[in-house]
């Protein structure tokens, strides 16, 4: 007895969609007590952040969004200029590397609580050194600097982020987490 394929494709996404729901929930990065300023393009009322992420993972625009916990609204965001502290907004950037663990950010500086600090010639030498931490940012030398290694920090938490020109940085999962 074989199941025909107008039944299979049914059966498939009674079993699939939820369970897509709930991945594209669980690859979000939040970024509890910050706020996101600068690159707001949409907005929408949403009973929790969980919508702003699952809205954000499927929009091509969107990079971040913050969520409003009073006033129950998403801010989609298309770019960052900077962030601050609030207790009634929690942030979160979209999973966009590491098949969807990760988030990579260009032109983002991240600010957070440094483990480890050290000068580095890339951005790739300084993903390689932060493994361990799950965080790392990335900034060129400063313009006018006799400096040729930019300055690299690993951590594994967020205080803030903003715009910085040249800049790269990246939330990605534990090296134990990719084997």
């Amino acid at each position: 007895m074989g199941i025909d394929f107008l039944a299979q494709t049914v059966l498939l996404s009674a079993v699939v969609l939820p369970v897509l729901t709930a991945a594209l929930s669980s690859n979000c990065f939040y970024l509890p007590n910050i706020a996101l300023n600068g690159g707001t393009y949409d907005e929408f009322q949403a009973t929790e952040i969980k919508y702003c992420c699952m809205a954000c993972a499927r929009d091509s625009c969107c990079i971040a969004y913050s969520y409003d916990k009073l006033r129950n609204r998403c801010f989609m965001k298309a770019a960052i200029s900077d962030s601050y502290k609030t207790s009634t907004m929690t942030s979160g950037l979209k999973a966009n590397s590491h098949a969807g663990q990760g988030s990579m950010l260009k032109n983002i500086r991240i600010y957070g609580g440094t483990a480890s600090a050290v000068k580095l010639p890339n951005s790739d030498d300084c993903l390689q050194f932060c493994t361990a931490y799950g965080i790392f940012s990335w900034s060129p030398p400063r313009e006018n600097s006799e400096e040729t290694d930019g300055e690299c920090s690993c951590m594994s938490r967020i205080s803030s982020i903003e715009y910085s020109f040249g800049s790269k940085s990246a939330i990605f999962p534990p090296v134990s987490n990719l084997n």
